[in-house]
């Protein structure tokens, strides 16, 4: 049992009832689109696509740019790399220096 005491400067909007809204049916969803499996679904995405010619371009510029100037190091590292091969040391591959 629940009670509730109201002063006379209170309004009574505490004791209201509670507005119920109707449940209304979900919009209907049309599901023909959607593939029957993930097999179909990633033939559908499997488009061909060839490259832009642009980007044949520059790729090809860039690893060649790459070759020439070889890796790109900090001045530091440039001067590491220098003092090993001065002392002798050769680079083995997979070390630092």
């Amino acid at each position: 049992m629940v009670t509730t005491v109201t002063r006379e400067t209170e309004s009574n909007t505490a004791v209201s009832t509670p507005v119920v809204e109707p449940i209304t049916a979900a919009p209907a969803v049309d599901i023909s689109a959607v593939p029957e499996s993930p097999a179909e679904l990633l033939r559908q995405w499997d488009t061909p696509k060839r490259p832009l010619i642009y980007t044949v371009i520059m790729s090809s510029v860039v690893r060649l740019w790459d070759a020439i100037t070889g890796p790109g190091m900090t001045e530091q590292a440039r001067v590491r790399r220098d003092i090993a091969e001065h002392n002798g040391r050769t680079r083995v591959m997979g070390s630092r220096y």
